[in-house]
């Protein structure tokens, strides 16, 4: 009887020794590294709050830019951890498709069209871009800034004859802002916080787009193994006194985040 008490004594510990080695290995991994899917025009501001999330938390934020539908795509079939689109329409979609937990906004974004310094082709207004001459570049509608940029476009009947034109499709946002920096094309469209990073360019405001403003949102993912952390980092991507910050030094509009 003795004996036997000693062997469920020992069967105890040994339970409790594995226990604890599963609970610490698990918890390693929940904070160890966070895999975030995140549109290319917030590509500058996400990577310096990473950066700074790494060293104050120690959790690595693996950051996957695109353009916000290729995105949307990706993280149904690869998962992650965080999605951060550059218009709220795609995480709404995320959500419906069951592949988003929570939400929070991050920035408003506006766009418009840019032009070189000075404005050269002296490019005012959505008609401008239908001139013969005129060699436009728009992002695909796999891009948010495209998606919305087809959809004015369609509603200005303008497309068309922009089409007809001198015109370039790209993938994502940065790479419309960065040709007409370069001077392969002689304007775009893209959102308004790109400017500042492009500093042989200036950005025309056209009502068509200013009057329809769209939210940064990112999303908790369903499916996320460390949805826990990956809150914890939304939340400071958003907070007033951290992330937020960055976003309005590389010209970004900031607004208060919630959980929705």
């Amino acid at each position: 009887m003795k004996k036997l008490r000693i062997l469920s004594t020992m069967l105890v510990a040994l339970g409790l020794c594995f226990y604890f080695m599963l609970s610490d290995e698990g918890i390693t991994n929940s904070v160890n590294e966070l895999e975030m899917h995140c549109a290319a025009g917030l590509q500058k501001p996400v990577e310096e709050i990473a950066r700074q999330y790494e060293k104050a938390y120690g959790v690595k934020i693996r950051l996957n830019f695109g353009g916000s539908g290729q995105l949307l795509t990706k993280l149904e079939i690869a998962g992650g951890d965080l999605y951060l689109p550059a218009d709220k329409s795609y995480t709404d979609q995320a959500k419906d498709q069951g592949l988003v937990a929570e939400t929070l906004t991050v920035s408003k974004l506006t766009a418009g069209i840019i032009v070189a310094k000075g404005n050269p082709r002296n490019i005012k207004s959505l008609n401008d871009l239908t001139q013969n001459d005129v060699k436009v570049v728009i992002a695909r509608r796999s891009a948010a800034v495209g998606k919305f940029t087809h959809q004015v476009l369609e509603k200005a009947k303008l497309l068309t004859a922009i089409e007809n034109g001198i015109i370039s499709k790209v993938g994502t946002v940065n790479e419309v802002a960065l040709q007409v920096n370069l001077g392969a094309s002689d304007a775009g469209i893209v959102w308004d916080a790109l400017i500042p990073q492009f500093d042989q360019s200036e950005f025309v405001i056209v009502p068509e787009f200013d009057q329809q403003p769209k939210y940064a949102t990112i999303g908790v993912l369903e499916n996320s193994k460390n949805r826990t952390e990956a809150l914890k980092f939304a939340r400071y991507l958003t907070a007033k006194d951290q992330g937020t910050l960055v976003f309005e030094k590389y010209g970004f509009a900031s607004i208060v985040s919630e959980v929705e």
